[in-house]
Order: structure tokens, then sequence, then C-alpha cells
């Protein structure tokens, strides 16, 4: 008892802070006054310890998620799956949520058109901030550099691929391989421009 009271003086001295979060923040707006924005990290199974999610099938493809966050609202803002184009707010994603497996983003790839394209409309430079991962091309050795298009198979030329994050424990990279991929989580922003 007398070594961890040792220990709690230690840290409070030196300013030592444990981690923010022991586990994910789900289902819960956060403001980051930076972007004007409350994030949230949503997931319908994050109150079933069973269904925590975490898993690659049995979730939300792209477009489903993408309808979720448009029908969610918080202070009388609409919902959008987020808009992560800046280092602080993918930071702030990170750092406040925590979030163990995939989430949905706002971005999206078209396989035709090699381009980016966020789900304000706005399109997203590839030189532009990213947090790509090494496997967001599954035919390449090398991260992504430049316009160099991801493998989208000649049969879904037409398929979008949606931009996900991989969870904490896998690095908290995007990625965007794959044009059925289903995850049970996704990050919501609501714009507010306000507190």
């Amino acid at each position: 008892m007398r070594c961890l009271w040792i220990i709690a003086i230690g840290a409070l001295t030196l300013n030592i802070s444990a981690p923010v979060n022991a586990e994910p923040v789900y289902n819960k707006p956060v403001y980051n006054p930076t972007s004007k924005s409350y994030f949230e990290l949503y997931s319908p199974d994050a109150d079933d310890p069973k269904k925590r999610p975490v898993s690659i099938s049995g979730g939300i493809e792209w477009i489903h998620a993408a309808r979720i966050a448009h029908k969610k609202s918080f202070r009388g803002t609409r919902g959008r799956l987020a808009i992560v184009n800046t280092q602080q707010i993918h930071e702030f994603l990170r750092d406040t949520f925590d979030p163990a497996g995939a989430v949905w983003i706002g971005l999206r790839y078209w396989c035709r058109y090699n381009k980016l394209q966020w789900v304000n409309g706005k399109f997203h430079p590839f030189d532009g901030f990213h947090k790509w991962g090494r496997h967001w091309n599954q035919n390449a050795a090398q991260p992504l550099q430049g316009p160099k298009p991801p493998y989208c198979p000649r049969s879904h030329k037409k398929a979008t691929l949606g931009v996900h994050y991989w969870g904490t424990n896998h690095g908290f990279f995007w990625n965007a391989n794959g044009t059925y991929k289903q995850f049970n989580a996704l990050f919501i922003e609501y714009p507010t421009g306000k507190k």
C-alpha cells in the first residue's frame, strides 16, 4: 500500500498523467474547439460487450454509415461522417476516443475517377493531409505517394471504397481497400461552428 502511495505522489510531483481513456468512448459527442465541431465515436453495439465494435463482418457498410450519420443530430446540427483533413483532428479523434477496432470516416475513393471525396462534396488532394497505412493499395509494397490508385477490380470500376481507420490497436491509420467492408463503428461530426 505504501508503495502505491509513493508512486501516486511521484506522479503528481512529476506531472505525469495516466492515459486519457482506458477504453474507447462510444456514443458521447465531444467538442473540438479547433474545428468548432462535436465528434462522436458511434456504434449501435457499444452497450453490448459481446458485440463490441471490433469485427470486420456483420457490421455496417460505408454507404449505410453515411446515412446513419446524416440521420443523427446534436444541439440542432445534423451529423455527417467525420471530415479528418488536419493532423489536429486526427490526433483529437485518436486521443479522445481511442477506438480499438475499425471506424468509418467521411472519405471515399472513386475507382473510376481516381479521386478521393469527402461527404461534404469536396475532393481531397492526394498530396493533402493523410494518414494512409502502408496497405491501402493491397498490391503495393510501399505507402501511397501521389495519385497512384489503390486496387479496384475491373468489375468494380464504378464502385467506391469507403475510407476507415484501423483502430488504435493497429496503428490508427486510414485504409480503403475492398468494396464490401463492414464495421460496427463510425466517427460522426456535428459541425456546429460554436460550443
